[in-house]
């Protein structure tokens, strides 16, 4: 276990973005809520492009994590990710990484989610929303579906997406996984272990309010640009 110190952790975040909610799943998990303080940033108002928030984060993209004590600015939900498991896990918590290929592993899937799953879903998203795309086809369909694919590949060998039990990498896979669905229904004819694998992420006592509220929005605002 890393850093224990009780200093201020702020999150700028905007919960329709999926990197925020694999960062708000493993603030729940973790049970870090109290030493959180929230700040939204309104990405539909453009908030994000505000100067104040550039300086911060000149990608202007959230989540953000600023801890204090330790003047670090984090700007990558994959980063947040590892920082926070390796910072505040106990050894005893599924959640901790406890050797180097454990962490090889976890790395590994959160890379696959930063280059791969996360920047197709990214792709179709900027396109509805700039109005490029009026209806979902199967032209646009299946990159989405290829990248399914190799989740489902993932899970024949593990229970979860990078060891027998959940790590944080799960929770950057199933922020996009569900927001993909969104789209894609994922369906248990082709992706039998990435639907079980979904439900059982469902089932997290924490995932309603750390990913499921996020969803909605997103989905009411998808809606006012197709029919899904």
């Amino acid at each position: 276990m890393g850093a224990t110190s009780e200093s201020k952790i702020i999150l700028y975040y905007d919960d329709v973005s999926p990197p925020v909610r694999s960062v708000m799943l493993a603030v729940a998990a973790l049970d870090l809520q109290d030493r959180i303080e929230y700040k939204y940033v309104n990405l539909f108002a453009g908030e994000h492009l505000n100067s104040d928030f550039v300086k911060l984060n000149p990608l202007h993209t959230v989540p953000v994590l600023r801890h204090e004590s330790e003047d670090l600015t984090i700007t990558d939900s994959h980063a947040i990710l590892l920082y926070l498991c390796e910072s505040f896990a106990s050894d005893s918590d599924d959640l901790a990484i406890v050797s180097p290929v454990a962490r090889a592993n976890v790395v590994n899937r959160l890379c696959f989610n930063n280059g791969f799953l996360f920047q197709r879903d990214a792709e179709v998203m900027r396109k509805i929303f700039r109005g490029d795309i009026a209806k979902i086809t199967a032209d646009i369909t299946k990159p989405l579906a290829e990248a399914i694919d190799v989740v489902e590949q993932y899970l024949q060998s593990t229970k979860y997406v990078a060891a027998d039990h959940l790590t944080v990498a799960d929770f950057s896979l199933v922020a996009t996984v569900s927001t993909l669905d969104l789209i894609l229904p994922i369906d248990d004819v082709r992706w039998p272990r990435v639907k079980e694998w979904l439900e059982g992420m469902r089932a997290l006592p924490y995932y309603e309010q750390a990913n499921q509220i996020g969803l909605r929005k997103l989905r009411a605002k998808l809606c006012t640009k197709i029919a899904i």
